[in-house]
């Protein structure tokens, strides 16, 4: 079930009071990689070393194998909910918390 509707229905969720924030990893993290091919459903991606160090969004494109693709890029936006680091997929809303990366704000 959603964490987001768990901490609603549970508890009012304190972390749920603060705003999101615009955030970026305090350092390079293997995590994101299995966070975003979870969020895309997918086995694997491969992400540069520094995905998400320098900025808070991360556009991937479609693999262009035979030319190319028409398909729309994905977004995801990094975001800092108290002290907790969260990975939304905008185009889906689907939302995940990263459970080792440290994330500061942007």
């Amino acid at each position: 079930m959603n964490r987001w509707l768990i901490c609603l229905l549970l508890t009012g969720c304190q972390a749920l009071a603060q705003p999101p924030v615009a955030a970026m990893l305090a350092e390079p993290s293997p995590e994101v990689n299995r966070l975003v091919a979870e969020l895309l459903g997918v086995a694997e991606v491969r992400l540069a070393n520094d995905a998400l160090v320098h900025d808070s969004q991360l556009l991937i494109e479609r693999s262009k194998l035979q030319g190319l693709s028409l398909e729309k890029p994905e977004l995801f936006k990094l975001k800092l909910i108290s002290k907790h680091c969260w990975l939304s997929r905008v185009s889906t809303g689907q939302t995940a918390e990263l459970q080792s990366a440290k994330c500061i704000a942007k």
